[in-house]
């Protein structure tokens, strides 16, 4: 099984951009399912993995590093899920990449808002 590490400048080469980019399906998914317990009181940042199959599914979601809050880094984990399928690898990334591993820091902000870079 071949992985690759994804890097922000080349995240939209490796899995298309035909159903939106990465990064704005988590964060539309974010406007609708940030969680309740969380609004107007909690904040922080975590480091969190996602390893996306060739076919646009998600093998894996991580947390790498926690924000602290177990429910800022539960709601992580499940906007991912909900942004899920993502768009398939290209032919020719799909020739030699089996898995492609995404590191992201995402910021749930005091204004109710996820950002992830």
């Amino acid at each position: 099984m071949s992985r690759k590490n994804a890097h922000p400048f080349d995240l939209d080469t490796l899995v298309g951009a035909h159903n939106g980019t990465l990064t704005n399906k988590w964060e539309l998914k974010n406007g609708l399912n940030y969680p309740d317990a969380a609004r107007g009181r909690l904040y922080g940042s975590l480091l969190l993995l996602v390893a996306i199959r060739a076919d646009g599914s998600v093998e894996r979601v991580e947390v790498q590093r926690s924000s602290g809050e177990p429910v800022l880094d539960e709601a992580a984990k499940r906007i991912v899920t909900l942004a899920a399928p993502f768009s398939s690898f290209p032919n020719d990334i799909r020739a030699d990449t089996d898995i492609v591993e995404i590191v992201r820091t995402w910021t749930f902000t005091n204004a109710d808002r996820l950002t992830a870079h």
